[in-house]
């Protein structure tokens, strides 16, 4: 259960608190707004709770100074903490690779091409694919999740939004990840997708 401000950080943990097999992320998303100083250090209290896995969900949306420097905060958390990062790129996949000096990284929802792919494959970080793959005009999309390492590759929902195929358009929960599994061109992918989900988070 991913966070993206100090709020929904909360409510992450609160619910995997709930849940044995629930785990939370904490951190700020591109569009959270800007730090400070409080929000801060509220992040670094949460981050220590026994149920957070990862620091996230961050990243860059526009490539903006502002969003720039949250980013580099997240990332200097995962550092500090020893946690994955969890990373959301919207075609801003030169100005990651320039910033994000890390290997212990899922690249969220990923919907870069078959070079971005690669790249990020030689970092050692995990592709994470979620409902976009279903989608009918995904077809290229589908070709380079068929060419990710095994060992990299992971699934998500991303809900509420972007149900899969054939459920698009109504409000996307965790079990439509089943639809993104039958995407994947692969055998054993909910065994393969699931060891490298706990390999990568500790779980």
């Amino acid at each position: 259960c991913a966070g993206a401000d100090v709020e929904s950080s909360r409510m992450a943990i609160k619910l995997a608190n709930k849940y044995d097999c629930v785990w939370a992320t904490v951190g700020m998303h591109p569009e959270s707004g800007i730090m400070n100083n409080e929000s801060c250090e509220e992040l670094r209290r949460l981050l220590k709770q026994p149920k957070v896995v990862a620091v996230g969900e961050c990243g860059l949306e526009t490539g903006s100074d502002e969003e720039t420097e949250l980013f580099k905060f997240n990332i200097d958390l995962a550092k500090e903490t020893g946690f994955p990062l969890v990373v959301h790129c919207r075609d801003m996949f030169e100005k990651v690779f320039e910033v994000l000096n890390y290997d212990k990284v899922q690249m969220h929802c990923f919907t870069g091409n078959e070079e971005e792919m690669r790249e990020c494959v030689r970092r050692g970080w995990y592709i994470s694919f979620g409902g976009i793959l279903t989608f009918k005009k995904s077809n290229e999309l589908r070709r380079v999740a068929g060419l990710v390492p095994e060992d990299k590759i992971l699934v998500e929902t991303d809900s509420p939004y972007l149900a899969p195929e054939p459920v698009r358009g109504t409000k996307n929960v965790p079990t439509n990840v089943k639809y993104v599994l039958d995407c994947l061109a692969k055998s054993n992918m909910e065994q393969i997708t699931s060891e490298n989900a706990r390999r990568l988070f500790g779980i």
